[in-house]
């Protein structure tokens, strides 16, 4: 699994320096998109997760940034180091030939989760900016406008759930290859918004939805589990675990179980 960034023209990052297995992105990028996005291309690379993606500075930890509305969620719902994030994207299968990338034909677009980062510190961009790490400012967020609501979260060292440290893994990281178990759309979807989740995810009397969720329209309990028609542009959903102390078993599970 791989996830590629958007294209941004502020960014200091461009695609040809960002690497995969030892290799540029490039390429991958260039075949996919027929040559629209060049390698020179400014990139949006966030978050940024592993080490292995770019030159780095001494002290380098994995780095998200977020600003706007979907910091402003972030905010109002508290979310502080400690919390963890699961990122998921919009995938499809890939085929190479004749030297070339191109999507795979027939194959059906899907969400699931590529990554995740447990907070350790969230640092102001513009307020206070002495406060950034020498190594952050690399980030494509440093050179935005001036936001007093853009925001840097840097991962902790190691990755705990439920104040139990899960050894040997980090406190951010990808999944390099696809699981089903990772895997959000429900498997006879046609539409990738369409979630299938535990059974434990729907909201019962007395535990709040999903952020952005509290249209019990959208939820659907089935034989297996809990289905779900996400809100669209999904960004910033939000679970509070101490509500669903299930999320813990899930979790380690998801990252243990499949981590490589």
């Amino acid at each position: 699994m791989l996830s590629l960034p958007i294209p941004d023209k502020r960014s200091p990052i461009h695609y040809d320096a960002i690497k995969y297995e030892g290799e540029s992105i490039a390429p991958l990028v260039s075949s996919l998109t027929r040559g629209r996005i060049k390698p020179h291309y400014g990139a949006h690379f966030d978050p940024d997760l592993s080490i292995e993606s770019l030159p780095r500075f001494d002290g380098w930890r994995p780095i998200f940034g977020q600003t706007g509305a979907s910091q402003g969620h972030l905010c109002k719902n508290g979310v502080q180091p400690g919390d963890l994030f699961l990122f998921f994207g919009f995938f499809r299968r890939t085929t190479f030939a004749n030297g070339k990338y191109a999507w795979l034909k027939g194959s059906r677009p899907i969400h699931a989760i590529w990554g995740w980062l447990q907070i350790g510190e969230i640092l102001p961009v513009d307020i206070g900016k002495g406060r950034l790490y020498d190594w952050a400012m690399y980030h494509p967020h440093c050179y935005w406008d001036p936001d007093k609501n853009n925001f840097l979260y840097i991962s902790s060292s190691d990755l705990s759930l439920g104040r139990v440290v899960i050894e040997d893994i980090g406190g951010a990281g990808t999944f390099p290859r696809f699981s089903a178990t990772r895997q959000l759309t429900a498997p006879s979807a046609s539409n990738p918004s369409l979630w299938k989740l535990p059974e434990w995810f729907f909201p019962r009397k007395g535990r709040r939805p999903l952020t952005y969720h509290s249209d019990m329209g959208r939820w659907r309990t089935t034989g297996d589990g809990t289905e779900l028609r996400t809100a669209g542009r999904g960004q910033e959903f939000i679970l509070d675990c101490d509500e669903y102390p299930e999320t813990f078993s899930w979790l380690s599970q998801l990252i243990k179980t499949d981590y490589s």
